[in-house]
């Protein structure tokens, strides 16, 4: 009898199988919202001086003007780096851009820790302007492209949130840290170094969404106004130039004027009124983000000269509870006309072209952080608070009002869905 013939099993690995690499899908989910912390935490750091300046004021006996120059500058950083850098991300990928704004954020922080004077302060700003001017529309294309075209919606609430809801929690945040903590004016950037750290890790396992890339060109390049519907879009660009004059001129005196005319000088509160406004502004673009983006801009333009009446009367009052509906009503009005013009400018722009289309409608947003504020701070010097207040930022909404953006005349059928493609920007 032949000997059975037998076959030689398998030998069994002694160590559990290795677990599958996570697939495309789960990994552009995860960076997403690694992405979505980014955008946050970098806006965050942006405003974080506001409720601070009347503390440096008091420490170096500079006059308000002052105040007014160190807040133009940021804008002016930001301007810079849209300008020169606006079409980078399109060029050398996302993620270059994305760390080099990290980068700046991280360098302003420790001039601010380290300021000895004012011009540290204007120096810290600045880099705090061109990091913002690097996120903003490079967090924004970045996160409408980590998503399906079909969820495009989710991107842009998400980038909203992030953008925003980081712009708010600065003021707040360093207002708490300011009333309740020592070293007012350091230790909150010192904790806001250790946010910085984890956003850079958080960075680097986001994927890259830009094939092929290429060696980035710094240089001014046009403005980037897209050739089908150049006039909705240059309306658009009004709209957030009235939106942003209204924030920037808010965020900018809230706190003087709190301190001055209202006699409100606890920091918390003053951070607390900002971050108001940002946190209003927020949930109307949530709420508002299905409705037809013509209607919302104009509805908020409405809102936006009642928020003004509102605020001028509160402070010829010196009425806490009118400069809180004001507030409430300016964060509506901001976020109605920030919405609407924001998803127009972002329909028109081409997918290659993406980044610098977006700077160029960024460009009309900071040029309105830029006049009026300034205009207040300059003529409050001359014919006082109340005066400026009342005769700069009224020309904002009548320069926004002209053909309203939204038509849909720009190679669509019918009026854009302002939750179609809303990115975020860095505002104030």
């Amino acid at each position: 009898m032949n000997p059975a013939i037998t076959h030689p099993r398998p030998e069994q690995s002694m160590t559990s199988a290795t677990p599958p690499a996570p697939s495309r899908a789960t990994r552009r989910r995860a960076g997403f919202w690694l992405l979505a912390f980014v955008f946050a935490a970098t806006m965050l750091g942006t405003t974080l001086p506001t409720p601070l300046y009347v503390i440096y004021q008091a420490q170096w006996h500079f006059a308000a003007v002052i105040v007014t120059l160190i807040f133009a500058v940021y804008a002016a950083g930001v301007l810079a780096a849209l300008l020169l850098a606006g079409r980078s991300s399109d060029q050398a990928g996302r993620k270059p851009v994305l760390a080099a704004a990290l980068g700046a954020s991280v360098l302003s922080t420790v001039v601010f820790i380290l300021a000895p004077d004012v011009g540290a302060l204007i120096a810290a700003r600045i880099l705090s302007g061109v990091s913002a001017g690097l996120m903003t529309g490079t967090a924004t294309a970045a996160l409408t492209e980590l998503v399906p075209a079909s969820a495009s919606r989710r991107a842009s609430l998400a980038a909203t949130a992030a953008n925003m809801g980081g712009l708010g929690l600065g003021p707040l945040i360093a207002g708490l840290f300011a009333q309740y903590g020592p070293q007012p004016t350091v230790l909150v950037f010192e904790v806001y170094l250790a946010v910085l750290a984890a956003a850079g890790l958080c960075l680097f396992l986001v994927p890259e969404t830009v094939r092929p890339r290429r060696r980035p060109a710094l240089r001014f390049a046009g403005l980037g106004i897209p050739e089908l519907g150049r006039g909705e879009f240059i309306a658009a660009g009004a709209a957030g130039f009235a939106a942003f004059s209204l924030l920037g001129l808010f965020a900018a005196l809230a706190p003087t004027f709190l301190g001055n005319v209202l006699h409100e000088n606890s920091h918390a509160v003053q951070g607390g009124v900002v971050f108001l406004l940002l946190a209003v502004g927020t949930l109307t673009q949530l709420a508002l983000a299905r409705f037809n983006s013509r209607r919302v801009t104009l509805a908020g333009l409405g809102l936006f000269l009642a928020a003004l009446g509102l605020i001028v009367a509160a402070l010829s009052q010196a009425d806490m509870a009118l400069f809180l509906a004001g507030t409430v009503v300016g964060g509506m009005a901001v976020g109605a006309v920030f919405l609407g013009s924001l998803a127009t400018a972002n329909r028109l722009a081409p997918p290659g072209q993406r980044g610098q289309v977006i700077s160029a409608y960024f460009v009309a947003c900071y040029t309105g952080l830029i006049i009026p504020v300034v205009g207040v701070g300059v003529a409050s010097e001359f014919i006082g608070d109340f005066a400026a207040v009342l005769a700069c930022p009224s020309c904002s909404p009548a320069c926004a009002c002209s053909p309203s953006p939204g038509s849909g005349t720009a190679g669509s059928p019918g009026p854009a869905r302002s939750g179609a493609l809303l990115p975020a920007c860095g505002a104030i």
